[in-house]
């Protein structure tokens, strides 16, 4: 079992036009997923802009294994991984409202639970400076990059996932991966900046920050 990976809902996913997408993107996400692990039954998408978005996304999928031995496309358990991300697809967590959206964080969290990945610990919380710096230290010395950064954070709310499971920690990048593409960024190579979600890797500077600070300081936001 994993030693419980961080994922970082970011405030594009909990507020404003990106807290919600169509739920046909949606699906689209989960079945780009579905194309990653088992593309010989690739479902047709909703979307005019997904196939697109999905080859983007296939594709940097494709150069970070190639570039990383850690970041891999297996599934210790595919029978009930790839069942689950099928169920997804007309299960509630993607049932859509009256005006044919689902909240896009559902999608993330529907998807890091069809992985087999459990919630182990959880905070919404303010994101301050040195959270910030935290998240950031090695690109703050950019300076206009430091800055849209600190803009489209601090401040601002964040909700922080602790996840444990089974399945390799590079499932939940490559998630992050497919739903930026297919949902944030469809038409364009997505903004480094204002991106959803963020993943890290137990070791990691990130990730050693926050469970330091985030899971031991503070209590859960109401």
């Amino acid at each position: 079992m994993s030693a419980g990976a961080l994922l970082i809902l970011k405030p594009d996913i909990l507020a404003g036009p990106y807290a919600r997408c169509p739920a046909a993107a949606a699906r689209d996400a989960v079945r780009g997923l579905l194309r990653v692990y088992e593309p010989a039954t690739a479902q047709a998408f909703e979307v005019d802009t997904s196939a697109q978005a999905v080859a983007w996304a296939l594709a940097n999928i494709e150069r970070k294994v190639r570039a990383r031995d850690w970041y891999v496309r297996t599934l210790h358990a595919p029978g009930p991984r790839l069942a689950a991300l099928r169920n997804l697809l007309s299960g509630p967590v993607l049932a859509p409202r009256e005006d044919g959206s689902v909240r896009t964080s559902d999608l993330v969290l529907g998807i890091a639970d069809a992985f087999g990945f459990t919630v182990a610990d959880r905070r919404r919380t303010r994101c301050t400076q040195r959270d910030f710096l935290g998240l950031y230290a090695d690109n703050t010395h950019f300076t206009r990059l430091a800055g849209s950064l600190r803009g489209y954070l601090v401040d601002q709310e964040v909700e922080l996932y602790r996840y444990v499971g089974e399945e390799e920690l590079s499932t939940l990048h490559i998630a992050k991966e497919m739903v930026r593409r297919v949902v944030r960024y469809p038409t364009t190579h997505y903004d480094a900046v204002e991106n959803l979600l963020h993943v890290s890797d137990p070791g990691a500077r990130d990730w050693t920050y926050f469970l330091n600070t985030a899971f031991t300081q503070r209590d859960t936001a109401a």
